[in-house]
């Protein structure tokens, strides 16, 4: 068991995670970053929209991230949260290798975890050739010819979206019945229809080919979708007593109902892009700092807006 008390423990070395360290460990905050290393963006490889990390790989800017953590007072661990629980004037984390440690505040920014649909071959092109995201991967497949999955997750507006990058764009609905305003939208952006049902997809020079139940075969420059996300909140379960840590966040600061626990990044109130991410780990940071002031010097700052009620 470690005995130290940290200031944090974050659960979650992603961009939040990463941001909100470097503001507390320059905050002079003692943290412990806790890592399982399975984010939901590394089967993409690169990250893009950030400001001089535009096409950086991922593991890349971890390690330089890192880096220059190091001159603070930050400590890494490469592990997973296996619960995390009031323990009335400070929160107890449990991992499953290290075992317990204790910190006045827990940020949690361990993100969603991406719910993909049971298409043959999908899994194996996601983040190569198969893309939720087209303001994160539409440019390096401009001007080719695109599929749209909306077989599960209705996608109109994806497809809607993704004008911008091609006029070529299929929109295939796997047979699901589209509702008529689906149907309008996808009229009005020009995107045909695709009723048939699809077998599976297969790696393609042109990018994918996806097959379809009566045999044939499309290639594609890249088929897009939405997905269904679950929220990696099982640690949390018992103390969040909610179904996600969007419902109980009670500020734009990350602040939650509960006392001393705070949220950054996809599980917030944000965007799931890396540069929103890591704002939110920033604000998270700043608003734990603040607090910790106040609880060490009370009356020193003015007391947080009370806790929104939970939606």
């Amino acid at each position: 068991m470690d005995t130290r008390l940290y200031d944090t423990v974050i659960v979650g070395g992603g961009p939040a995670g990463l941001n909100g360290a470097l503001y507390l460990g320059r905050s002079r905050r003692r943290v412990l970053l806790v890592d399982s290393g399975d984010a939901r963006n590394m089967a993409a490889g690169v990250m893009h929209n950030v400001l001089t990390n535009d096409g950086a790989a991922i593991a890349d800017f971890r390690a330089r991230s890192r880096a220059q953590l190091a001159s603070y007072d930050v400590t890494f661990r490469e592990d997973e949260v296996v619960s995390a629980e009031s323990g009335g004037d400070h929160v107890v984390v449990t991992t499953k290798e290290s075992g317990t440690v204790r910190a006045r505040t827990l940020l949690y920014a361990a993100g969603v975890r991406s719910v993909l649909p049971p298409v043959p071959g999908l899994a194996d092109l996601w983040g190569k050739t198969v893309f939720e995201c087209p303001y994160c991967h539409a440019w390096e497949v401009r001007e080719r010819r695109f599929a749209v999955y909306g077989g599960g997750v209705p996608s109109e507006c994806l497809a809607s979206t993704l004008t911008v990058w091609s006029d070529d764009i299929t929109y295939l609905t796997d047979r699901r019945a589209l509702p008529q305003d689906e149907r309008d939208r996808l009229t009005a952006a020009g995107v045909p229809v695709l009723a048939d049902g699809v077998r599976e997809l297969r790696p393609h020079p042109e990018g994918v080919e996806v097959v379809f139940t009566d045999g044939r075969s499309i290639p594609y420059g890249a088929l897009f979708l939405h997905l269904d996300m679950e929220p990696r909140v099982a640690p949390l379960r018992p103390w969040l007593e909610a179904p996600d840590l969007e419902s109980v966040q009670s500020d734009d600061r990350g602040r939650t109902s509960l006392p001393r626990l705070y949220v950054a990044g996809d599980l917030g109130r944000n965007m799931q892009q890396a540069a929103m991410a890591a704002a939110s780990g920033g604000l998270a940071a700043m608003a734990i700092n603040a607090d910790l002031i106040r609880e060490d010097r009370p009356g020193s700052l003015p007391e947080p807006p009370p806790p929104t009620p939970a939606r």
